[in-house]
């Protein structure tokens, strides 16, 4: 099974973040995209961020009765500081996903920073990795040798950010349509973002 992996915060998950895996899945040929929630996003161990369990929940509601998207706990069920090459080990060795074909999928703002990433060789030996072309993001800075080794795709440029949907709920404004309904349901109902 061809299987995309995009990983993230998801705090919250929002239409954006399903609309690009769609895309992807469409334009690669995936099986399916697994959507995997940090535990600790290791570039946010300072920032406040929701409840692991939380951030979960609300992936899997955004994702539930989708053909083609789905959800996994490794991270969460891990702990601790969430590394993207620990993960796709763990996936590698997991009896579900045994056996797949792993294709990582970043923001081309991830590859510009993927030098700093624990073990990012490790990262093209367990994954073709496919970046998501994003305007204005100065491609030439990224390190040559990660460049020649990604698939690129053009996605649509989506303008919601989990961060502006936090906002708007802390002043009281709607996030209709920023989220899937069953995510905005459980951020009201678990008073999240006040």
């Amino acid at each position: 099974m061809r299987t995309g992996v995009m990983g993230g915060t998801f705090d919250p998950i929002h239409m954006g973040h399903l609309l690009l895996a769609e895309t992807v899945r469409d334009e690669c040929g995936l099986d399916c995209v697994l959507f995997v929630p940090a535990s600790i996003p290791p570039h946010k161990t300072d920032d406040p961020v929701s409840d692991p369990a939380h951030r979960l929940a609300m992936t899997a509601l955004a994702v539930e009765g989708s053909d083609g998207l789905c959800v996994s706990d490794c991270e969460v069920r891990r702990g601790g500081v969430s590394y993207t090459v620990d993960t796709l080990r763990a996936l590698s060795d997991l009896s579900d996903t045994k056996g797949d074909e792993f294709h990582l999928i970043l923001g081309m703002d991830n590859l510009l920073d993927l030098h700093a990433w624990r073990d990012p060789d490790a990262l093209f030996r367990l994954a073709a990795v496919i970046v998501m072309d994003r305007p204005g993001v100065p491609e030439e800075k990224a390190d040559p040798r990660f460049l020649s080794r990604i698939r690129r795709v053009r996605t649509p440029l989506i303008q919601i950010s989990s961060t502006e949907i936090r906002a708007r709920v802390k002043n009281g404004k709607s996030i209709q349509f920023w989220v899937h309904p069953a995510v905005e349901r459980y951020i009201l109902r678990n008073g999240l973002y006040r």
